[in-house]
This record gives structure tokens, C-alpha cells and sequence, in this order.
């Protein structure tokens, strides 16, 4: 029989110093499945759920330490008892960082939270999911936090409705935003955003279509046509005009219905 090894206070390689002199920026773990509470995601902060999400939790590693202790992220989550949210995230990150003695941290909390979306013209009910990250990082006593939501629109070919003797093809759109702020600042709810910018293309999309509703999205999408470029710069003009808001990046993706590729645009501004 094989006698088993004693694990004693030697048997600890990541805390053995490190000979390369080489810093990592982020080391850590991915793809953690993990039940939370959230709250922040809409005007009624006090609004809380619990949610199955998907973490990322890294920090940095200095030149001369061999390696983190992983186990440790796991547990700092394990151990959280409040709602994650832009409020406590900067909480969060803190005792990340201290529990590996590491100068930075980096949160990603990836999830789907619900809106009750009824149908334009017979408001028949149904549930929207919309994706969303909690973001965050830590460098010593600076934090910045925000989040990432990706919103689904219809887009109308200008084009094609311009050649076109009858009709116009159509897309589905997706409008993937960040936005981030220091973490003293006022931040604006998620569900403040996706009630903007579902305007941004040609018409908002619906879970539950009836045909009353059908018929309306359609002729909407018809009377307001927007290429790719025209709802990036939509979505921008909505997110400037709101003085809360620091800077933004917009990226939008059409997923074109009558040809093979994709099309995209890209939009980074910093307020002055």
C-alpha cells in the first residue's frame, strides 16, 4: 500500500519565491458557476434576485511570488453574503485583493436578469432576458465598476428599401454597450439603458409577437431604416446626452439575413 504524504506548512509551492523576476498582470480563475444575489440592475435599487451567474476573478501576481492561491477566490465568493451590485463590487474586489496580498483585482459577473415585456399592440405578456456583466477592478485604493449589457433591435436596409420595387430585408441587431465609472460616482441603472437604446435601430424587439404586433414592428422598422453605422451613432447621441454617463463604448453587430457575413461598427468616446 502507498502511505499517503502528510501535508504540512512546507507543502506549499505557490508560496515559494519566484526565480524569473517576471510580474503578472492578472492570474485567477474563469468560468465559475455560482448562484448570487444581484440588485442595481434597475431603478429600484433595493430590488433584489438571486441568479445563477458566471464569474471571473483575477489579481495580480508580483515578480517574486511563485503563485496565488486559488482556492481562496473561491471562497471569498462562497463567503459573500450581500447582493452584488456597482455599489459593493468595489467591497468585493477589496477582499479579493487582500486575501492574495496582491496590489490589483478584477471582477467579471456574467448573467441574464428579466424584464416583463408585453407585446407592442395586444400587450400580451412574456419575460425578455437581457445579458449583462458586472465589471470591476481594483489598483490599490483606486475602483472603477460598470457593466456591459447586450441589446437585441431590428434593423431595416436603407438600401434595400431605396432598389427595392416592394419590400426591404431586415436583421437582427445587437447592440453591445460598456459603461464604466469611478466608484463614488452616481451610476446609471442597466434597465435605464436598455430602455434607450432598444430605440437605437430601425424597431425594439419583442419576445411574444401576435399578429397585430407582427404587423406593427414590421411597418415601425419600414418607416425608420438604419444601417449598422446608423445605430451605433444613434445609440451614441441617446448615451451623450445623458451627463451621467463618463464615456461609453458601443459595439454594434448585424447579423445580416441576406448575405453570409456580418456587419459591425465600433464607437469609444470619453466625456471632455
Amino acid at each position: 500500500m502507498t502511505q499517503a504524504t502528510a501535508i504540512t506548512p512546507a507543502s506549499d509551492p505557490q508560496s515559494e519565491t519566484d526565480p524569473h523576476g517576471i510580474a503578472l498582470d492578472h492570474v485567477g480563475i474563469s468560468g465559475v458557476h455560482h448562484p448570487i444575489l444581484i440588485s442595481g440592475w434597475n431603478t429600484d435599487h433595493n430590488n433584489t434576485e438571486r441568479i445563477d451567474a458566471t464569474f471571473t476573478l483575477k489579481v495580480s501576481l508580483a515578480a517574486e511570488n511563485r503563485g496565488i492561491h486559488m482556492s481562496r477566490l473561491l471562497e471569498t465568493l462562497h463567503n459573500w453574503e450581500q447582493p452584488l451590485s456597482p455599489a459593493t463590487i468595489p467591497a468585493f474586489l477589496t477582499r479579493l485583493r487582500k486575501q492574495q496580498s496582491a496590489r490589483t483585482a478584477t471582477l467579471s459577473c456574467s448573467f441574464n436578469w428579466f424584464i416583463d415585456r408585453p407585446a407592442p399592440e395586444t400587450n400580451r405578456p412574456a419575460w425578455q432576458a437581457i445579458q449583462t456583466i458586472w465589471h470591476g477592478h481594483q489598483n490599490g485604493g483606486t475602483t472603477t465598476v460598470g457593466y456591459t449589457l447586450r441589446i437585441p433591435v431590428t434593423t431595416l436596409c436603407p438600401c434595400s428599401r431605396a432598389i427595392s420595387d416592394y419590400g426591404a430585408h431586415s436583421q437582427r441587431g445587437w447592440i453591445r454597450v460598456t459603461l464604466e465609472w469611478p466608484s463614488a460616482a452616481e451610476i446609471v441603472a442597466p434597465r435605464e439603458i436598455f430602455d434607450q437604446l432598444q430605440h437605437a435601430g430601425s424597431a425594439p424587439i419583442y419576445p411574444l409577437l401576435k399578429r397585430a404586433d407582427e404587423r406593427h414592428v414590421t411597418m415601425h422598422a419600414y418607416d425608420n431604416p438604419a444601417f449598422v453605422e446608423d445605430t451605433a451613432r444613434r445609440a451614441a447621441i441617446l448615451l451623450k446626452k445623458d451627463h451621467r454617463i463618463p464615456g461609453f463604448q458601443i459595439d454594434v453587430n448585424n447579423e445580416e439575413s441576406i448575405h453570409t457575413h456580418d456587419a459591425i461598427a465600433t464607437i469609444t468616446y470619453r466625456r471632455p
